[in-house]
């Protein structure tokens, strides 16, 4: 991965925010070649996903795993199952030393997931809890009971 900037088109003419920031990090590659990409903006996860996957995801895995005989102590907090989700079911992405061809791994991350990626990203842990600890993760939205009445 590289350099990541936005901006806009307007008139035929490329607006970056930000732009003092990109001529700085320009400057840091003087006398490197480059490459440059243009994409549309991708919409990344929005507000309800991730209300969804604090509020209704991660509790349900963290109470499933419990249940299923995993350490209370271990999983005590919703940040601990987030890390543990983010290394079963997100890629790690490769940190390449261009210099020396070495390869560092960055831990796996979220932050960036478009729409599309949370939405497969849920389905996937969904599946495996499901087959391996015995739990439902209702869909967004689906209705659901505390209590039976």
């Amino acid at each position: 991965m590289g350099l990541i900037y936005f901006g806009s088109v307007k008139d035929g003419a490329l607006k970056i925010r930000n732009k003092n920031a990109l001529v700085l990090d320009l400057q840091s590659l003087e006398g490197k070649e480059i490459e440059i990409r243009i994409s549309k903006k991708k919409k990344t996860r929005s507000n309800e996903q991730n209300r969804y996957y604090w509020g209704v995801v991660v509790p349900i895995v963290k109470q499933g795993l419990i249940d299923a005989g995993y350490s209370r102590e271990k999983i005590n907090n919703s940040e601990v199952i987030h890390e543990l989700l983010k290394s079963m079911f997100c890629p790690k992405e490769e940190l390449i030393n261009e210099d020396t061809g070495e390869i560092l791994f960055l831990p796996p991350t979220t932050t960036s997931n478009s729409t599309s990626q949370m939405m497969d990203y849920f389905e996937d842990i969904k599946r495996w809890c499901a087959e391996n600890i015995g739990v439902y993760i209702p869909d967004p939205n689906e209705q659901t009971s505390l209590f039976a009445e």
